[in-house]
Parts: structure tokens; C-alpha cells; sequence
């Protein structure tokens, strides 16, 4: 009688494992996982102002526009660095940094973020030409469709 009993479960659980392999057979080929879009940051825009003449020199103001173009992305914080020189040659000095929270550029949304002006402050003294460049995501905080599109350059000269 034990005998017939442990047969008949065994026959049971052959049926339904045979039956979970159909079913699964059956099913369609699945659909490939689709490819993740990347945020982009890119410097739009990169101005140099004269803001003040004072007998040292010009005050100036740096002024970047970054942005992410790639739809429906949302980069998270990067920092954003400026550095100067009189001579590219000779390399860069640091000036400042500055933070960016997120870029998200959000199709459904009504407000689009994807764009941020950061400033910074500088002096040139009289009879001096200074170049500035900037570097977004200088620290390579954001996994980024393009890498390469991170670095803008501008010059100022004073009289």
C-alpha cells in the first residue's frame, strides 16, 4: 500500500513538472533587455563679462551653461571647475568649482531642468590676456553617453 501511495505522488509531481516545462517552452522568446540611454553633459555656453574696471585691472565674471540633451535622462550631481592662465603653456591655476544637483531632462514632465548657469569671479590686471577653461564633471561623477564633450576654453583680455 506504501508502495501504490509513493508511486501515485511520484506520478503526480512527474505531471506537473512536465507540465511547468511546456508552459515554459511555449512561451515566446524573450525580448532583449533594451538599451539604457545616458545623460550627456555638455557646456552649452561659456561667456566671459567685464562686470567692473577697477585701476587694477577688469572684474570679471565667468558664466557656463551646462546641459544634459538627452531626453528622458537625469544625470545626478557633477561639480562643474574653472581654471585660468596667461599661459596655456605653462598650465592651469584653479579658480573655483561649483556643484550641480541634477540635470533631468524629463519628457512627460512640464518643467524641463536640463540646463544650469553657474558664475564665478575673477581679476585681470591691466595689459594682461587670460585664458579660462572650464571642465564639466571634472571629477567623473556621471556615467555619460559622450565623455568627450566636457571641456570649453574662452579668453579675456585687458587694455
Amino acid at each position: 500500500m506504501k508502495y501504490r501511495s509513493f508511486m501515485q505522488l511520484a506520478v503526480c509531481i512527474a505531471i506537473v513538472m512536465a507540465s511547468a516545462a511546456m508552459v515554459e517552452a511555449a512561451k515566446a522568446p524573450g525580448i532583449p533587455d533594451s538599451v539604457k540611454i545616458k545623460p550627456d553633459i555638455k557646456i552649452s555656453d561659456l561667456k566671459i563679462n567685464r562686470i567692473s574696471v577697477v585701476p587694477a585691472g577688469h572684474n570679471v565674471q565667468i558664466e557656463v551653461t551646462v546641459v544634459n540633451p538627452m531626453m528622458d535622462t537625469r544625470t545626478g550631481p557633477f561639480k562643474v571647475q574653472v581654471e585660468w592662465t596667461a599661459d596655456p603653456r605653462s598650465g592651469f591655476n584653479f579658480l573655483a568649482s561649483g556643484g550641480v544637483a541634477s540635470l533631468d531632462y524629463n519628457s512627460a514632465s512640464v518643467t524641463i531642468n536640463n540646463r544650469k548657469v553657474l558664475t564665478f569671479n575673477h581679476q585681470v590686471p591691466t595689459g594682461q590676456s587670460y585664458k579660462y577653461r572650464v571642465t564639466a564633471d571634472y571629477l567623473n561623477q556621471v556615467d555619460e553617453a559622450d565623455e568627450t564633450n566636457n571641456l570649453a576654453s574662452a579668453g579675456y583680455t585687458t587694455l
